[in-house]
């Protein structure tokens, strides 16, 4: 079946009907990424029990605490349930940072974030808007940390030097919107890809299904058709490929 590689089901108005929806269509598996310490607790007492969703936990750079980095929380939670297969959603967005005091504090906050994981051996799901740089620099000093670039909005030569460092790649509706990033997820390796919806957010314009979580399947079709390959060669390989990067999975 399909994995949807980022998604926030907790953000549906009716998280189970479309899970069922998304299940009777061939999507059977789904990573919710963790933004901040309540929503985590609520995504794990909901939904640590289904075994179709597995939970990552993390500091989002839109929910940020105005202190400085405290990653105790975050550790006590890794520590309180084990079965969080990755930290994030955690990276800088530096379209809503204004000046650059704010952009450090993302900074502080990311690093101190990377160096759990690193610690932890733990993948990571980056958020990276107008940054892709920054977070390139940064990742240098955490060469033994993988994860994946959430919703890659790049050309292919940017997506190349992530790909370098053994990072993989979140594909997503942008892709039906975007030529350059298009381009760039269809020359990729196929072993760097994975499909995500974000959903309900980031939905495609215009969106082919009423349930959001339903957009993985009008983004694959897109990319399949996009790389010269099968529907079944896709979900063949992006599969392997979420297996093989979160591998509490």
């Amino acid at each position: 079946m399909w994995i949807d590689a980022h998604c926030h089901p907790d953000g549906l108005a009716d998280p189970d009907a479309a899970l069922a929806e998304a299940e009777a269509a061939g999507i059977g598996h789904w990573i919710l990424p963790g933004t901040e310490p309540q929503q985590w607790r609520n995504a794990g007492q909901r939904f640590e029990s289904d075994p179709r969703i597995h939970l990552a936990v993390g500091h989002h750079p839109w929910f940020l605490p105005v202190t400085e980095p405290d990653v105790s929380e975050l550790e006590s939670e890794l520590d309180r349930r084990p079965h969080w297969v990755a930290l994030g959603e955690i990276g800088l967005d530096f379209h809503i940072a204004s000046n650059a005091a704010e952009r450090q504090h993302q900074e502080d906050w990311f690093t101190a974030q990377l160096a759990v994981a690193a610690e932890r051996q733990l993948p990571v799901i980056v958020h990276s808007v107008k940054a892709h740089d920054r977070v390139l620099s940064l990742l240098k000093r955490f060469p033994q940390v993988r994860g994946v670039i959430h919703a890659f909005l790049g050309p292919y030569e940017q997506a190349l030097a992530f790909i370098d460092k053994g990072w993989c790649l979140g594909c997503g509706s942008l892709i039906l919107k975007s030529p350059k990033t298009r381009d760039a997820f269809a020359r990729l390796p196929a072993d760097a890809i994975l499909l995500e919806t974000d959903a309900p957010d980031m939905r495609p314009h215009p969106a082919l299904y009423a349930n959001p979580l339903l957009d993985l399947l009008q983004t694959a079709e897109q990319l399949a058709q996009s790389r010269g390959v099968s529907l079944d060669q896709l979900k063949a390989q992006t599969a392997t490929n979420v297996r093989r990067l979160f591998q509490k999975f």
